[in-house]
């Protein structure tokens, strides 16, 4: 009876470390994902800035060639003038919405860490949970030694 009762907490316990193993795991891949994720949210900031600035310097273009067809300057004080409205225009869109696309990557960033630091809780709430099994397994273990030294 004793051997089944030994058996049995350790199965208790390998079931109990292999749940907080695998909730571990489930959770780095989930973090993993996550991280990726903010990756791409970073690359997306960065192609947004890239195509606003591209952006303005073809309305900047298209400016300076309606100006030159109407044999205008494009120094003059209203090219200047549009010249800075499309600046700052486009600047504050740009800004928006590369702000925007960088605080989406930070926020699966925290994600990611979030989980992460989950998946280790998980691992170590499942230790604890068998640590009293596992006194009681010590106590039949040491139980069993000590009937088989007395019948010595």
């Amino acid at each position: 009876m004793t051997a089944l009762n030994i058996a049995g907490k350790g199965l208790e316990i390998a079931g109990g470390v292999s749940e907080g193993i695998q909730r571990k795991t489930q959770s780095q891949i989930e973090a993993a994902k996550l991280k990726f994720a903010a990756d791409v949210g970073k690359v997306r900031a960065q192609e947004t800035d890239a195509a606003y600035r591209e952006d303005l310097e073809q309305t900047m273009q298209t400016i300076s060639a309606i100006r030159a067809s109407q044999n205008v300057r494009f120094d003059s004080p209203t090219a200047t003038a549009l010249f800075e409205k499309a600046d700052e225009v486009s600047d504050r869109a740009r800004v928006t919405a590369v702000a925007s696309e960088k605080m989406k990557a930070l926020g699966y960033e925290g994600d990611s860490a979030a989980v992460r630091a989950g998946g280790k809780m998980a691992r170590t709430t499942a230790l604890l949970k068998s640590a009293k099994t596992i006194g009681s397994l010590a106590q039949d273990i040491y139980g069993v030694g000590k009937s088989i030294y007395e019948r010595e």
